[in-house]
Parts: C-alpha cells; sequence; structure tokens
C-alpha cells in the first residue's frame, strides 16, 4: 500500500500515458496542468474516506466551493455541498470510494450534469473527468491491484 507520495506518482504516470495516448490533440501549456491537477486529485481521492492528504485536499476544495456559492446567495449548492462533505465520515476505509465501479459512476454523474446544468461547459468536463478518472484508476491499481480492482 503506497503513500500519497506513491499515489502522486502513479497520477503522474497516469496522466503522462493518458497525454501519451491524445498527442494528436495537442493541449496548451494551461490546458495540460489542469489535466494534470485533475489526475493528481484522482489519485489521492480515493483516500478521502481516511485522515490522508487526499482527504485534506478534499476538504479544502469543499471549502472553497462553499465560499464560492455562499458569495453567489446559491444557499441551496451549499445545502448539497455540504452533504456531501458528510460523505467521507460515514463510510469505511476502502469502501466504496476503493470500487472501480464507484468511480466509473461518480465520472458519469458529472458528465451527466454537466449536460444538464452548463452544457457550454461539457467539452472542458469531459476531458477533466477523464483525467480524474486515470488518476484514481491509478490509485486503485497500486492499493487493490488489478484483479481486485474488478470486484463486484
Amino acid at each position: 500500500m503506497p503513500n500519497y507520495k506513491g499515489h502522486i506518482v502513479g497520477g503522474s504516470i497516469a496522466f503522462a500515458i493518458l497525454v501519451y495516448c491524445m498527442r494528436s490533440y495537442n493541449p496548451t501549456v494551461f490546458t495540460a496542468a489542469e489535466w494534470f491537477c485533475c489526475a493528481i486529485i484522482g489519485a489521492l481521492f480515493p483516500d478521502i474516506d481516511t485522515k490522508s492528504k487526499g482527504q485534506k485536499l478534499f476538504y479544502r476544495i469543499i471549502f472553497c466551493c462553499v465560499v464560492v456559492l455562499l458569495l453567489q446567495m446559491r444557499f441551496r449548492a451549499v445545502a448539497f455541498v455540504s452533504l456531501v462533505a458528510l460523505a467521507p465520515l460515514l463510510i469505511k476505509h476502502r469502501g466504496i470510494t476503493h470500487s472501480l465501479w464507484f468511480i466509473l459512476g461518480l465520472c458519469g454523474a458529472v458528465i451527466a450534469n454537466a449536460h444538464f446544468f452548463v452544457p457550454q461547459y461539457v467539452n472542458l468536463l469531459f476531458f477533466d473527468t477523464l483525467f480524474f478518472f486515470a488518476g484514481a484508476i491509478s490509485h486503485l491499481w497500486l492499493d487493490l491491484g488489478f484483479k481486485k480492482m474488478f470486484r463486484i
């Protein structure tokens, strides 16, 4: 079981592989940096259910989202984000967040909601989610191995 540094390396490798596979796309430096951040966040995400660097990063992102939503006076969204912030406290380590199906469903939900709420950003969110997924897969592979990663 690697520590957070091992997962960051795994996310970096997943990023490099995916960028290589998409070499015909030719992203800008800023786009590549955004994708790299998404891959690293994805690589740390499955450990949000335990005290870790991933959980610390998760709650910092949640805090920023809540502040922005409060400034925009979007109180229903604040309530939803607050409920999402409680989820890691209610699940056991290596439970649902270490499931390939959960990660796939989460990424699918992001894309589906983007189609409904912000259709102008669907392409942007698709690639961000793709790199998040690659980072999360690297985490699962490092923690569980290839066979256990596909358990149902």
